[in-house]
């Protein structure tokens, strides 16, 4: 059983993809680090990943449960992950 699963998480926004099929699993313990350039979507992907952000496509499991994202809750976010932005200003899904 792995801990997250990611699997074929899409976001089109603003007439290009911010995240394009990304896939991949995380075992129990398991370090996983996501590098790439600036504006590659790594921040997208890990608001995807703590349901902050609602993907187009594909879906995230965080052990036995499918993190929704905001189109599909009230309340933004999963109770099992934290995002911490690296910017000093509020994210929009903050307020």
């Amino acid at each position: 059983m792995s801990l997250l699963r990611v699997s074929g998480v899409s976001l089109w926004e603003k007439e290009r993809y911010a995240v394009q099929e990304v896939s991949f699993s995380q075992q129990p313990f398991q370090k996983i680090a996501i590098a790439a350039e600036t504006g590659a979507g790594k921040s997208t992907l890990l608001q995807i990943i703590a349901g902050l952000v609602q993907p187009t496509a594909g879906e995230v499991w965080l052990e036995d449960a499918r993190v929704k994202g905001p189109a599909e809750k009230l309340m933004p976010g999963h109770p099992g992950v934290a995002y911490l932005s690296q910017q000093f200003e509020l994210p929009n899904f903050c307020g």
